[in-house]
Order: C-alpha cells, then structure tokens, then sequence
C-alpha cells in the first residue's frame, strides 16, 4: 500500500514512552508509570451524573459541528469569569481535546514555511504538528535558573518576517513555569507589533500550587484580535478520556475551525460534551477536587526525590510535573532518551526525555499518579540507579 512521500511524522515521545509501560504491564510486569500527563483521580460525580441524565435525556445524536450552544456559552462564560477574559459563545469551539484544537488551528494558519516559535522547554507535540503542515521549528531557549520564562528579547532574537504564529504554554508542560501580567504584556507587545498570531496553551490554568496567579493571555482585550487560547477538560477537570477541549480566539478563526472538523471529526461527543458542561457548572468544586490531592501528591513526590537523591529539586509552581536533570540523580549522562529507555526496560520505570521537549539532559516525571505510588516508584528508582 502507499504512503504518503510528503507528510513529515514524528511520534509523540509521551505517548511512545507511555506505549511502552503499557505494554510490559500487561505482559504482567510491575511497571512504575510517571510517564503520562494524567491526574489519577476520579471523575467529579456531577460530571457523571452529567453524562447519565445527557443520556437518559437521549442526547446522543449529532452535536453542531462547533459544539452545543450551552457548552460554548458557559465555558466562554467561565473564562470571563475566572481569568477576566472577554469572549463570547461565538468566540469559543469545542474540540476533541485541546491537541486536535492545537492541530487544526496550525492546520487553519500555516503555509509551507511558516516559522513557529516555540520555547524550550516545549510541549512535546508542538514541534511536530508544525511539521505536519509544512511549518518551520524556531526553538527559543530558557535555562532552569532563571525559572525557564522567556523574555521579549528572547523572542525578537528569533522571530523573522517568516514568524507566523509563537506558541506560549503557560502554564507550562514540562516545568510549571508561569509568567506575570507584565511579563505577557511585552511579549504580546511585540507579537502585535510584528502581527505573530501568539497561540496561548492553557491547559494547566486551574492547577495553580501555593497561591500563585495564572494570567491568561485571553485578557488583555487590546491584543485580542492576535491571540488565540487552548484549553481543556483533561487536566484541571481530570477529563482525559473525555476529549474535551476549546480554542477561543476571533470569530474567523472560529469559522474556520469550524468548517476544519465539519470535514473531519464532525464534532465532539455529545455525551462527552454534556458531561463538560456539568462539569463547567460545578467548575470550583471540580478543580479543586483534583488540584487539592495534585498538590499533595507533588509534595511527596518532591520531598521523597530530595531525601532519596540528596537533591534540592524545586517543587513546580502548577501543573502536573516535575522536570529534573540527570545530573540530580546523581548521573554524568547526558543522553536523555538513552537513559530514558534503559530506565524503563531494566528498572520498568517510565518517564519522558527531555530531549523530546527540546531540552537535553533532563527528564519529566509525572507526580500524577497516587501518593504511595510515587514513593515506591521513587524507591525503586533509587534502587535500580544504586545497583549500576
């Protein structure tokens, strides 16, 4: 059978790795998984009490194509309310997660030798959905002491008149990074200024650790027109398997969209989407329901990692992960995905090289997973590295 000769693919390392422990698990392999980015917590109730009525109700045919009306209206609703944003119902589209959203915006924008910059480290995917669409690379790098953000500097060094769209994952998958009112003011300054459509990744905005303020890009209504938002059930709502996301960005983009998963997906779940939406309406009590046992869970993980290693990795401001060198284990490699995989098939521990998100000799470690399972992976981790 033929295959494509011009699509350029690459598989997503997560996913891969992911793959991988899956596998020996089900040979009936004790793995340890601190691969994937999932919060381990059980859907809120009133999520499936939400899909149970939608289907009693006999809500099962064909959703519109951009989402059912109550579902657009009430999480644009929700943004406002939550991280003063200005959006209407017709600004918002429901996708098959916030990936597909990510990949038919870069679908909708990009021509052949559009540039995309991306900051290092990334989110494993951006890289690759650029590719797809004949898109070009432009990695940013940031360093650890200076808590991984990027400066307006930064970008100007690298954009060109090729700079087509920036990607900004805030906050941040792989470390946690969060960034000011300020400091996104001059970012988006220059986007403007340069008219770089800033696509703003907001996956992780609800968990928040210690008090710290997630500003969205969504609100500053002065750049609205260049900014484009990504959000999602998956993480703050623990929806994964759901695949429920939303773009909110101008109402062309929109359109655009729209007509992209009329050709395509035709839509999300209705089930899906009407558990959303419940959970949209109770969206304190959910958020906080899986953010109070996250927080718990990267205190563990990063207390037990210290004590074990003698390390002093920080605890990551938000979201689900816990990004360390090799070098705080206690390694001179530096060959991320070489340790990465020797780790998960000698030691059955499952991580993600950071070599994947553009930045070499480190590795992500999910602290999703439950509390005694993140200290018994850490232990064996221990042991597995003791014994070489």
């Amino acid at each position: 059978m033929k295959l494509s000769s011009t699509l350029k693919l690459s598989v997503s390392a997560t996913i891969k790795m992911n793959g991988l422990a899956l596998q020996k698990k089900a040979a009936g392999i004790r793995v340890f998984n601190l691969s994937a980015g999932e919060p381990m917590v059980d859907c809120h109730p009133s999520i499936i009490e939400g899909a149970e009525r939608a289907m009693r109700e006999g809500k099962t045919h064909y959703p519109p194509v951009a989402g059912i009306p109550e579902l657009r209206q009430a999480f644009s609703d929700w943004m406002n309310t939550t991280y003063k944003t200005v959006y209407t119902s017709k600004n918002c589209i429901v996708t098959c997660g916030g990936k597909f959203g990510l990949y038919a915006l870069f679908q909708a924008i990009l021509d052949p030798g559009d540039e995309v910059v991306m900051i290092a480290p990334y989110w494993v995917s951006y890289s690759g959905i650029t590719e797809m669409f004949g898109g070009v690379p432009v990695v940013t790098s940031t360093k650890e002491e200076n808590g991984w953000r990027v400066s307006r500097e930064d970008i100007e060094r690298v954009s060109t008149a090729k700079t087509t769209i920036l990607v900004l994952n805030n906050a941040s998958n792989p470390t946690g990074t969060l960034y000011t009112r300020k400091q996104l003011r001059s970012i988006l300054e220059f986007a403007a200024s340069k008219h770089i459509t800033v696509v703003s990744d907001e996956v992780y905005s609800g968990l928040m650790y210690d008090n710290n303020e997630f500003v969205s890009c969504g609100s500053f209504p002065e750049f609205q027109e260049n900014v484009v938002v990504i959000q999602s059930c998956s993480k703050h709502f623990a929806m994964t398997g759901w695949r429920v996301g939303f773009v909110l960005a101008p109402e062309p983009v929109i359109s655009r969209l729209s007509t992209i998963q009329g050709q395509s997906t035709t839509g999300t779940s209705s089930i899906s989407q009407w558990a959303a939406l419940a959970g949209v309406h109770n969206a304190r009590a959910v958020i906080d329901s899986v953010r109070a046992p996250m927080r718990e869970r990267r205190d563990v993980f990063t207390k037990i990692f210290n004590k074990l290693f003698g390390a002093s990795i920080l605890s990551a401001p938000s979201g689900l992960y816990s990004f360390v060198s090799l070098k705080a284990l206690g390694s001179q490699e530096t060959d991320s995905m070489k340790f990465a995989l020797r780790l998960l098939e000698e030691g059955n521990i499952a991580t993600v090289p950071g070599v994947a998100f553009g930045q070499e000799g480190y590795l992500r470690f999910s602290f999703g997973a439950e509390k005694e399972e993140l200290e018994a992976a850490l232990q064996a981790l221990k042991t597995f590295l003791g014994s070489k």
